[in-house]
């Protein structure tokens, strides 16, 4: 595997776990990424379900935005580290990523085209109301 794809590999991870970590989800995840840092040595497990906990707390914590962006680095840093150790992770990794809920959208997108040729018009409105009124000039001699 490349190290671009790797890269990009613990990314994805970084971020979907910080995601996680605000979630309802977040037990499932902790327990699958303690087994993946783990790596079967109950010690390292120990260690990451402590470094899991205290994501958790920061995640939620009163500085949330700024706590979860600092951690989506953080957390990238610590699973490219692991990739490069374990590059047999990378399956798991990648399995826990596709496990992730998608992210939530944001808000409403809209789009909309509006397309006039000649002397036309277009008179487009996305929220709210309008009004439009359009005097002709009556023709000569009516």
């Amino acid at each position: 595997m490349s190290a671009d794809w790797l890269a990009t590999l613990a990314a994805a991870g970084a971020g979907g776990l910080v995601s996680a970590a605000t979630t309802d989800a977040w037990q499932t995840t902790r327990d699958r990424f303690v087994h993946l840092l783990g790596r079967g040595d109950p010690e390292r497990a120990r260690a990451a379900a402590g470094r899991l906990d205290a994501l958790r707390a920061a995640a939620t914590g009163t500085d949330g935005d700024r706590a979860r962006a600092q951690a989506r680095l953080a957390w990238r840093v610590r699973l490219q580290d692991l990739l490069e150790e374990h590059p047999e992770a990378a399956a798991e990794l990648q399995a826990a990523v596709a496990a992730f809920a998608p992210p939530e959208r944001g808000g409403a997108t809209y789009r909309q085209y509006g397309r006039a040729e000649g002397h036309g018009r277009v008179i487009m409105n996305q929220h709210g109301d309008q009004s439009v009124r359009v005097e002709r000039a009556e023709p000569d001699g009516a």
